[in-house]
């Protein structure tokens, strides 16, 4: 007689299927994160976003450990922040108000955050010059950008134009008239399409110096000013390429850095300590990211690193005597040390297998500290939340500076990707990632966008729908340089990988899903104009570009009903 009641408490006690993916999905969308982490001048804190809070805001702790403390209360959250060079405690960052970027400075005490200058648009972050005294950006609104000098003891915002910066007595010597550079040292053409020179920074495209107006119409990111305050960094973007260029701030004339043929991708430039040379991130002339160094006098670029694996980021130390790299090893990040100018390898301890977390535009992914003993980053991995991660010159290994909240999500029961080598457009090999939901029989599969390499780290969007029963491909097609493909071109070697998926027999690739995240709503728009019958259904997940005819789902839950509604 008591076996009833019992068996009948044991089945109320047991959560359904949909209660146990509830839960799942709360616990997934309560994973928090912290990275671009930036130290103090004075090397005893280090300041980071981080989600901590509820929502992505900066925080501050001691460097050797601690709790963060919350440096803003931002709405729509905060983007990236810094330290002053001169000032311990001032920070600047960059915040999301109205849905566009402001830069607000603040200090890690608890003063409230005030914006930098009121004008409407984007604004995008220079740099200090090496004093502390004057920070540069610029505001972007309605096509058009105007750069921006800021004092910082009297909190005032100066537009730069010619004669608003006096010439300056600096220690070193003004770049000379352009001329044409010697043959590249990398003994061959750049590549790219044949006519991307027009748009791009081809010698016969773009003229060696312009007017500052005529390059804010097309410029991307800001780079930091000259040791000697004299000169800034901008990038610029145009024609699927990227140049480099260096503003001469009391005439305002822009000097490009990077003439070359074809297409081509600058990012990230930085000065050397003396301000003779700009190291920036590219792949001219290559099939893949590399370091290289340019003179600024001649313009000549020469290799500094390039192996066989992109190099997905680099960081100077500020004596310049010390360059860190991020390699990219099949989706996982590997790390090297350069001593220059030798370009003698060093050892370092490598993090528990993972990916660099990637910066925002304009900002690096690794910090080194002042004086050059630590380094700094943000780190992903399968399994585990992205954290703020260091070494330490001379202590062998890594420290993991943070551990970001993933409540109800014990460890090993996230899922991990597996690799795949899929057949792409014309035979050849397509290098892939796919999620599956243990314990399942050919699941729905659903295809990742996101505009961006794939890599085989803890997505909470992927591991939602993972929850719910679908198995989640993330490709990553390759032009005949290896180089990622994103736009149009990536159309045919998507859809053949599907088939190819297909064909293995262990998902169920009928009319998959086709999921957009971050960058991927473009390139999602163009495979469903392309192939509009060939997938069950779109589902753009928030802060992807808005897709015609597909819903933008804001919340976990919201994505996985889409999803299961579309897959039908």
């Amino acid at each position: 007689m008591l076996q009833i009641p019992i068996c009948g408490l044991l089945l109320l006690a047991a959560p359904s299927a949909d209660e146990a993916l509830s839960a799942r999905l709360r616990a997934l969308a309560a994973v928090g994160s912290a990275e671009v982490p930036r130290p103090s001048r004075d090397g005893s804190r280090v300041a980071f976003v981080t989600s901590l809070f509820g929502s992505r805001q900066a925080a501050v702790m001691p460097v050797d450990g601690g709790y963060p403390v919350e440096l803003t209360a931002e709405r729509e959250g905060v983007v990236s922040l810094r330290y002053s060079p001169t000032d311990a405690r001032r920070l600047v960052a960059v915040v999301r108000r109205d849905g566009r970027r402001r830069i607000v400075v603040l200090d890690d005490e608890g003063s409230p955050a005030e914006e930098v200058e009121r004008s409407p648009g984007d604004q995008l972050l220079g740099g200090f010059t090496r004093d502390g005294s004057r920070l540069f950006f610029a505001t972007v609104s309605e096509g058009k950008g105007r750069l921006f000098q800021f004092q910082l003891d009297g909190n005032k915002a100066t537009e730069v134009l010619p004669g608003t910066i006096p010439p300056a007595t600096g220690t070193f010597a003004s770049a000379p008239p352009f001329l044409a550079p010697p043959p590249r040292d990398a003994g061959a053409r750049d590549a790219g399409a044949s006519d991307a020179g027009a748009t791009s920074g081809a010698a016969g495209g773009r003229p060696a110096s312009a007017a500052l107006s005529e390059v804010l119409a097309d410029v991307q990111a800001l780079g930091p000013p000259s040791p000697d305050g004299r000169y800034l960094l901008l990038v610029t973007s145009k024609g699927g390429g990227n140049d480099v260029w260096s503003i001469e701030l009391s005439s305002t004339r822009a000097t490009l850095l990077t003439p070359h043929e074809g297409r081509a991708r600058f990012a990230d430039p930085r000065w050397s300590p003396d301000g003779r040379t700009v190291y920036v991130l590219d792949d001219a002339g290559r099939d893949r990211d590399g370091v290289d160094a340019i003179a600024v006098a001649t313009r000549e670029r020469k290799t500094i690193y390039a192996p066989n694996r992109r190099v997905e980021a680099y960081a100077l130390t500020e004596d310049g005597h010390r360059l860190a790299v991020a390699e990219d090893a099949s989706g996982e990040t590997v790390f090297g040390l350069l001593e220059l100018p030798g370009l003698r390898a060093q050892p370092l301890p490598q993090p528990p297998s993972g990916a660099l977390a990637q910066a925002p535009e304009g900002e690096s992914a690794m910090a080194w500290s002042a004086s050059g003993d630590r380094l700094f980053f943000g780190w992903s991995q399968a399994d585990d939340t992205t954290d703020v991660l260091g070494f330490r010159m001379g202590f062998g290994a890594v420290v993991r500076l943070t551990r970001s909240p993933r409540p109800g999500l014990p460890a090993g029961s996230l899922p991990r990707p597996s690799r795949l080598t899929l057949t792409g457009s014309d035979g050849k090999e397509v290098g892939a990632w796919i999620w599956r939901p243990s314990g399942a029989s050919r699941p729905k599969l659903a295809l990742l966008i996101t505009g961006d390499e794939v890599r085989p780290v803890l997505e909470p969007k992927v591991a939602a729908l993972v929850a719910a029963g679908f198995a989640v491909l993330g490709v990553n097609p390759r032009d005949s340089r290896a180089k990622l493909e994103t736009g149009e071109d990536a159309v045919p070697d998507l859809v053949a990988a599907i088939r190819s998926a297909r064909s293995q027999g262990d998902v169920d690739a009928e009319r998959p899903l086709l999921l957009a995240i971050g960058k991927g709503g473009g390139q999602a728009a163009r495979i469903l104009k392309a192939h509009p019958d060939a997938f069950s259904g779109a589902v753009a997940a928030d802060g992807s570009e808005r897709i015609p005819g597909v819903v933008l789902a804001a919340s976990l839950p919201d994505l996985v009903k889409a999803a299961r509604e579309r897959a039908r």
